[in-house]
């Protein structure tokens, strides 16, 4: 983690992801940028972080470990989100890990600015519908997986993640995501293209069979 000091690049961030707007309180005066390189730990498990992050350019996971040992994916960000909201408000240790999966650059407030946000009626608002949204998605994501096939769930995927037709994710991420190995998950794309409803170019996929899609889908 790398604290950059460029006010034309924070300026920037500030603009694009319109934080701003969530605040009541002028917070420019509490507000760093930050650089994470891919592979970094935003948040550990157990341990409160000094700094309550909102991503603004890249890519994050969060997962947690079962008592087996086995990684438990439970989302993936690539655009503006805040991070760790809970742990850092209040103090309390976190139960899951936040790693970037790409470069990632964050505006950050110090924890000693707690009271700030914590007094914040317009902040709080965006944080208490912001985690009631994640917590609905959670819901609906594990009542998914628990009982819908890999098919019909990663149909819903790449009708979700397709753009102009063509399908093009990390298969490594989708299958933590879908709660699968990546074997299994490789086994079924591989059926939908030899049944000609995917077709394989390079480091993507084009739907040949939306319809197919459509039918098999979870939602």
């Amino acid at each position: 983690m790398i604290k950059v000091d460029d006010k034309s690049l924070l300026d920037k961030y500030i603009t694009n992801s319109g934080i701003l707007d969530i605040f009541s309180t002028d917070i420019n005066p509490y507000i760093d940028l930050f650089h994470f390189n891919k592979g970094e730990f935003l948040i550990n498990e157990g341990e409160c972080s000094n700094y309550l992050y909102f991503l603004v350019h890249g890519k994050l996971k969060v997962f947690s470990h079962s008592s087996s040992g086995k990684i438990m994916s439970l989302s993936h960000f690539n655009s503006f989100e805040i991070i760790g909201e809970t742990c850092s408000l209040w103090d309390k240790p976190p139960t899951a890990f936040v790693q970037t999966t790409s470069a990632c650059y964050c505006i950050g407030i110090s924890m000693k600015h707690r009271n700030i946000l914590l007094n914040d009626i317009n902040f709080l608002r965006y944080t208490c519908k912001n985690l009631g949204e994640r917590l609905s998605y959670m819901n609906n994501n594990t009542c998914i997986n628990l009982y819908d096939s890999l098919e019909s769930r990663l149909a819903s995927f790449i009708l979700r993640r397709e753009k102009d037709g063509i399908f093009s994710y990390n298969l490594t991420e989708c299958a933590e995501l879908l709660c699968t190995s990546y074997r299994h998950l490789l086994r079924v794309i591989n059926s939908f293209c030899a049944s000609g409803k995917l077709e394989k170019n390079k480091k993507s996929y084009k739907i040949l069979d939306r319809g197919f899609f459509e039918k098999i889908s979870s939602y």
